[in-house]
C-alpha cells in the first residue's frame, strides 16, 4: 500500500488529536499560523474514518490508531446506535483513549477528502512556523514535507510528527494539486506573505475566476460569478471562516474591494489598463466605492499611488470619464484634455477621491449633466420680465431683486424633460433654448416655475413651493 506522508519536525501532543477544542496554534502569536478552532483535526479524523480511508498518526515514537465502537444511547424515548471514536496508542504506550465524540460529528459539513487533508497539512505547517519561525527553509531541507511513500516507509521517527494516509485516487489528486492549494508548496513560497497575487495557473477548474487563500491556504474558488479575474487573493485574518473553513462570497468580495485602497502602483496599473479596455472582470465589478468610505479621506501617500498608477496606465495625464456620460467626455475634450472612458462609475468616483482627474474636476455641474450653457433668448428674457411684473403687482417677490436669465441646450437624452431650472443658491434662472423661441404660454409657465424656485428657495414638491403658488392664486382671486 502507498501513502501520503505529511511530516514535520516537532512532536505534537496526543491531546491535539484526541481532546476536542485543544489548539496549540490559536493565539500563539506566530506570523502566518493557520489553525484557530481546535476542532479541525478531529473533523479530519472523523472524515477519514467515515470514508473508510486507512491512516496512522505518529507523535514522535507514539503511534495513534483511531477506530469506532458501536454503543446504544437511550434517551427515554428510543434507542440510538452511535459509533464512538476511540484512539489506541502504540509504541510508547498501550493506552486506549475515549475521544468523547461520535463518528457523526461534522458529518453534515465535512464531506470532502480535501477538507481533511488540508487540516493535517496546515497543522504540519503551523508546528514548523512555531518551532523555526518560518517554513521555507524546512521545505528546502525536507524537515517539512508532503510526499508519497511506500508501505516500508510507514514507521515512527523520533522528534517528528508524521501522518500516513492511504493513497486513494482522491488523495492522489489532492497531492497533485498541492501547489495550488498551499502557496507554501508553490514555486514561489513568498506568495504566502503577499495579499494580491498576479494571475497564474492556480485554478482548479477551467475557469479563471479568483482563487481565494487565507494565510496561503486555499479557501475557495469564486464560482458564483463567471467573470475572469486579474488577480488571486491571499487574506490574513481579514476574512472570517467558519469551522468548515468556508467563507461567504459576499465577505470575500468586500475584502477584495478593501484591498484596493492599499494596493501598490503595479496592481492598480493592471486594473486601470483593464478598465480603460472595458474588460468585464471580477475586479471591474468590485464595489470599491462602498469600501473607501466617504468620511474616510485617503492620505497623501495613497493618493500619490493611485494618481501615478492612472498616469502610467495611460502613458501620461488624462481625464477619467464615465462611459455612460459621453457628452461630459466631449465637453472635457473640447477644453483640450485627453479623455479615457471607464464603464464602471464606482471606479471613476473612487479614483476621483484619490485625486485622479475626472470630468467633475474639469466641468461645471451643468456641463456634467450634458448642458451647454448659452445666452438667453429674447423670448426667455421677456417671459421672466413678464412673470416678475406679475409677482411685483401681487407683492410676492419677498424683497428680492429680479433674477438674471440664462439659456442652455440639452445635449443628452434624459429620463424626463427639464425645460428650465434655477441654479440653487444663485440669482439666476435658466430656460431651455428650444422652448423659449417665443414668449408663449409654455415659456411663461416655465419662467413662472423657475422664478418661483428663486423667490422661495424651495424645491419641487416641497410645502413652501406649493404654498407660494396657492397664495398667488388667492391674491388673484380676491
Amino acid at each position: 500500500m502507498n501513502y501520503l506522508l505529511i511530516s514535520n519536525v516537532g512532536v505534537a501532543p496526543v491531546e491535539g488529536y484526541t481532546l476536542l477544542g485543544m489548539s496549540t496554534t490559536r493565539n500563539c502569536g506566530a506570523e502566518g499560523a493557520i489553525g484557530m478552532f481546535g476542532s479541525g483535526t478531529k473533523h479530519a479524523i472523523n472524515l477519514l474514518l467515515r470514508k473508510g480511508i486507512k491512516f496512522w498518526i505518529y507523535c514522535g515514537l507514539t503511534r495513534l490508531e483511531f477506530f469506532t465502537v458501536e454503543e446504544e444511547i437511550n434517551d427515554g424515548l428510543g434507542i440510538k446506535l452511535v459509533k464512538k471514536v476511540k484512539c489506541q496508542l502504540g509504541g510508547t504506550s498501550s493506552k486506549t483513549i475515549d475521544c468523547g465524540w461520535c463518528l457523526d460529528f461534522g458529518a453534515q459539513d465535512w464531506t470532502e477528502i480535501g477538507m481533511g487533508l488540508r487540516e493535517f497539512i496546515s497543522n504540519s505547517i503551523d508546528r514548523t512556523i512555531r518551532q523555526t519561525g518560518g517554513f521555507k527553509s524546512s521545505i528546502r531541507d525536507g524537515s517539512l514535507k508532503v510526499i508519497t511513500v511506500e508501505e516500508s516507509a510507514r514507521r515512527a521517527k523520533d522528534g517528528h510528527t508524521q501522518v500516513f494516509i492511504e493513497l486513494t485516487e482522491k488523495v492522489q489528486q489532492y497531492f497533485g494539486e498541492l501547489p495550488k492549494r498551499f502557496l507554501h508548496f508553490s514555486r514561489d513560497p513568498d506568495q504566502v506573505y503577499k495579499r494580491v497575487l498576479p494571475k497564474a495557473d492556480r485554478n482548479l477548474s477551467e475557469r479563471k475566476t479568483p482563487m481565494i487563500y487565507r494565510h496561503g491556504v486555499f479557501v475557495r474558488e469564486i464560482r458564483e460569478y463567471s467573470r475572469s479575474s486579474l488577480f488571486d487573493y491571499n487574506f490574513g485574518d481579514e476574512i472570517k471562516i467558519d469551522e468548515s473553513r468556508n467563507s461567504s462570497e459576499y465577505t470575500i468580495r468586500a475584502e477584495c474591494a478593501k484591498f484596493m485602497r492599499k494596493a501598490d502602483r503595479d496592481t492598480l496599473v493592471v486594473i486601470y489598463k483593464s478598465l480603460v479596455a472595458c474588460e468585464d472582470t471580477f475586479e471591474s465589478h468590485l464595489d470599491v466605492q462602498s469600501y473607501v468610505c466617504p468620511w474616510s479621506k485617503p492620505d497623501a501617500e495613497e493618493q500619490t499611488v493611485w494618481q501615478e498608477a492612472w498616469e502610467e496606465a495611460n502613458d501620461g495625464a488624462t481625464v477619467m470619464c464615465k462611459e455612460e456620460a459621453p457628452q461630459a467626455a466631449d465637453f472635457v475634450q473640447r477644453k483640450g484634455y485627453e479623455v479615457k472612458k471607464v464603464r464602471q462609475s464606482g471606479w471613476v468616483e473612487t479614483s476621483g477621491r484619490f485625486g485622479v482627474a475626472t470630468a467633475s474636476d474639469i466641468l461645471s455641474e451643468n456641463e456634467q449633466k450634458g448642458r451647454e450653457m448659452l445666452p438667453p433668448t429674447a423670448a426667455a428674457s421677456q417671459a421672466v420680465d413678464t412673470v416678475w411684473d406679475w409677482l411685483v403687482v401681487l407683492g410676492m417677490t419677498k424683497g428680492k431683486e429680479k433674477p438674471k436669465v440664462g439659456g442652455y441646450r440639452e445635449l443628452m437624452e434624459a429620463e424626463s424633460d427639464v425645460f428650465g431650472f434655477w441654479e440653487q443658491g444663485s440669482d439666476k434662472v435658466y430656460l431651455r433654448e428650444d422652448i423659449s423661441s417665443a414668449c408663449n404660454k409654455m415659456t411663461l409657465k416655465v419662467a413662472l416655475e423657475e422664478v418661483g424656485h428663486y423667490v422661495t428657495g424651495a424645491t419641487d414638491n416641497s410645502r413652501d413651493f406649493q404654498q407660494f403658488f396657492i397664495e398667488g392664486f388667492v391674491e388673484l382671486a380676491v
